[in-house]
Order: structure tokens, then C-alpha cells, then sequence
């Protein structure tokens, strides 16, 4: 069974779809047709009647100690970044934003850009990502500093070894991980900038005039350069990363970054991308288990063989 097809992800879409036909009663809306776009970690649901698009924060929030500060903090990036002029898929303008808690889950609203369901190719990403960082480069000030290198790891493994997916030498082993690898980082960074955070072209949408919009902005935070460079140097594949890093290079003046250069800053970015699915694999085995408990055995085993690490 596909995980889209699974229980997990039917049961979700109910939970989802009627949180949102109760917030948009309290919002004074039209009823709506609400048309699922993704069911991973949030529901994505376009409400087209409304052009809006909303983020139902599910297993991702479920993993959070207070999902409502997250996207709090996502539609704060997304305002600054839309009123610097960078290229986002701004938050919604003709009704609150939110974030709003509805029937335990939280709801972050945004301005629906379209359905192309093109990729960008690594210059695109490339050049969204340079222009992102040239306009944001001193925004932002007050947002906290790496978010993504620290809560976005500590909360999903404190959640999965509540709920029992972790046992205490996991947990440990995992830990020890996340100790090492922000000691890996430690005195290194160019510049700080605002991050996008998830900088990778699946979070890049095309609108109708053709230009690329970045989305998904719950881990934006400030954070050195090397942070947005190490995702987009490593998705979706090696070589479209390195030909994504050498585009952004030319665009911008830096000196390509060698992979020796980014290994620190990769290994906690894998850290936290597994974190993350551990996480979900709490409230949603069928997609996540699998991958999560391969890693943790790999982390496990690296530590009981130290020759392995990184």
C-alpha cells in the first residue's frame, strides 16, 4: 500500500480537512472544496474558492513542544521576506494569517500561486536561493540563530523516546550524534543571513508569471551561509547539488564550497532531516519507520564502532 493510501494518511486528511471547515466558519468564510496537495508531515490543502492554500501542522507538529511558535515564526519570515521584495509565496492578506489552533491542530494560511508542478533545475534553485540571501541578508534580526541545528533535532528525538520508538541507548547514541556534530560547526560560517532553512527545490513553487517562489519556511531562522548551501548542494542528487552550488557561485562571487567544506555542516543537516522523520515515524509508521530505523541503527552502530564515524 502507498503511504498516501495508508490508514495514517486517510485519517489525517479527515482530521485535517475538518479542522479546516471549522476554521473557516470562524473565519466568516464562504464553504470551501478543500483539494488535498501533500499529506507528509503537514497537510497541504488548497482551499480554492478562498484562493488560499493552508498548512495543517500534523506529525511535524505533533513532534513540537509548541507548534504554534513555529509557524508563528513562519509567517513572520514570510511578511519580512515578501516586504524586502524576495520571491515567497506571500502568507495570506485578505484574512488573518495565523497561525490558528483548531481541534488540537494548528493552521498557518498562505496565498495560493498556482499548481505547476514543475521542478526547478539546479541554476533556478540556484538563483532563487542567491536572491533569497541577497535581500535577506540583514533581515530578520531578532529571529533566534540556527533553530534547525538545535529544537528541530533535540524535540523530535525527545518525542520519539517518549512515545517508545527510541529506546535510552538510542536515544543516547543519537545524542552523542548531535553533540559531535555541532561541535563539527563550531567557529565555522562565512556569513549569517536569514536561512530559508530547507533550502531545496521542492520547496520552490512556480506561480503564473513563471517565477519561482520559496515555500515551507518553518525552519527560517539566522544562521551561517553554509547552512542553505550545504541543502542546496545536496539535493535532489550529488551532481544536481554541485551543479546548483556552482550556479549560485557564479551568481553571486563566492568561491565554490568543496564538499570537505560542507561535510560538517552536512552531517548535521543529515542529523536533523532523520531527526525529523524518527519523529514522524511516531504518528506515521507506514512512510517513516523504515527510513528512521535504518538510521538510528546506523548511528548505533557507528557508535559502538567508532571507526565509522564521520
Amino acid at each position: 500500500m502507498e503511504p498516501e493510501a495508508s490508514a495514517t494518511a486517510v485519517r489525517t486528511a479527515r482530521r485535517g480537512t475538518a479542522a479546516l471547515t471549522t476554521l473557516w466558519q470562524r473565519l466568516g468564510l464562504d464553504v470551501d472544496e478543500p483539494q488535498v496537495l501533500s499529506n507528509r508531515g503537514s497537510l497541504m490543502v488548497r482551499m480554492p474558492r478562498a484562493g488560499l492554500v493552508a498548512r495543517v501542522s500534523t506529525h511535524t507538529g505533533a513532534q513540537r513542544r509548541d507548534p504554534g511558535w513555529w509557524l508563528a515564526t513562519e509567517v513572520a519570515v514570510g511578511r519580512i521576506a515578501h516586504a524586502a521584495g524576495a520571491a515567497v509565496v506571500p502568507p495570506a492578506q485578505v484574512v488573518d494569517a495565523g497561525p490558528h489552533e483548531v481541534d488540537g491542530l494548528w493552521v498557518s494560511l498562505w496565498t495560493d500561486v498556482g499548481s505547476d508542478d514543475t521542478r526547478a533545475i539546479p541554476a533556478e534553485s540556484a538563483a532563487a536561493l542567491a536572491d533569497w540571501h541577497r535581500k535577506l541578508v540583514d533581515a530578520g534580526r531578532d529571529l533566534p540563530v540556527l533553530t534547525v541545528a538545535h529544537q528541530v533535532i533535540t524535540e523530535p528525538l525527545s518525542y520519539a523516546a517518549r512515545h517508545g520508538f527510541l529506546d535510552a541507548a538510542e536515544l543516547a547514541a543519537l545524542t552523542r550524534e548531535h553533540e559531535e556534530a555541532l561541535a563539527g560547526i563550531e567557529g565555522l560560517g562565512t556569513q549569517e543571513v536569514l536561512l530559508h532553512g530547507d533550502a531545496h527545490r521542492g520547496n520552490l513553487l512556480r506561480d503564473g508569471a513563471g517565477l519561482w517562489r520559496w515555500s515551507d519556511l518553518e525552519e527560517s531562522c539566522r544562521g551561517p551561509i553554509e547552512w542553505d548551501l550545504a541543502v542546496l548542494g545536496s539535493t535532489p542528487t550529488v551532481e544536481a547539488g554541485r551543479a546548483g552550488l556552482t550556479a549560485y557561485a557564479i551568481l553571486t562571487g563566492r568561491p565554490v564550497p568543496s564538499q570537505e567544506e560542507l561535510a560538517p555542516w552536512l552531517r548535521l543537516r543529515a542529523l536533523e532531516g532523520n531527526a525529523w522523520a524518527i519523529g514522524c515515524a511516531v504518528t506515521f509508521p507506514e512512510r517513516y519507520a523504515g527510513p528512521a530505523r535504518r538510521y538510528v541503527d546506523e548511528v548505533v552502530e557507528r557508535t559502538l564502532n567508532p571507526r565509522r564515524r564521520p
